[in-house]
């Protein structure tokens, strides 16, 4: 029963990151800005970058290694655990469908927004420092999770940079959710 509780909130979170994709996504067809700072003519091209099949690689090889030190994080480190144990509370066993929903939609607009819309106004580190305070929980305990994040969203903006598009951090951003969430489904409850 506890379970079945729990989906709903999935789907919450799910819907809420599809809104704000597809809002992201209607503010690139209207800026400017975000076409001049990625060098590029249409929007379309700052969702794929220079190369889509470079940024999908660049993605992938950062995403499996930022989810390998995460994993040692979340797994050896005392606020780690402390955070799984709050996202096991509130997630609980996910399937496989929402974990991929999950990680699809939280990548898509989170990198549309921290890297499409905000990195051409606020810079690589201004960005980055927002995206680790969107990440900040309201507890003391787990401050180091905001101090990850913004390094995770400093490598993000390295990629947007190095590739030209958001492609190549969302790829990125998806593996460390998909492989976070699945390995958080699979640990038992503490």
């Amino acid at each position: 029963m506890e379970e079945k509780n729990r989906t709903p909130v999935v789907h919450k979170v799910a819907i809420a990151y599809g809104i704000m994709a597809v809002g992201c996504l209607l503010l690139l067809n209207k800026l400017s800005a975000p076409l001049s700072y990625y060098k590029v003519q249409t929007p379309r091209q700052i969702l794929t970058g220079l190369d889509a099949a470079q940024g999908l690689l660049w993605g992938a090889g950062v995403g499996l290694a930022g989810a390998l030190v995460g994993e040692l994080i979340t797994r050896r480190s005392h606020w780690g655990i402390a955070l799984t144990r709050l996202l096991r509370r509130v997630l609980g066993h996910l399937h496989t469908v929402d974990i991929l929903l999950l990680a699809l939609l939280s990548s898509l607009g989170e990198e549309l927004l921290f890297r499409g819309l905000l990195m051409p106004y606020a810079g690589l580190v201004g960005s980055s420092a927002l995206f680790g305070l969107a990440h900040l929980l309201p507890r003391r305990s787990l401050w180091l999770w905001s101090v990850w994040a913004t390094a995770m969203g400093f490598a993000f903006g390295l990629l947007a940079s190095r590739t030209g598009g958001i492609l190549a951090p969302a790829a990125a951003h998806f593996a460390i959710n998909a492989i976070g969430l699945a390995s958080l489904s699979r640990r038992k409850s503490s």
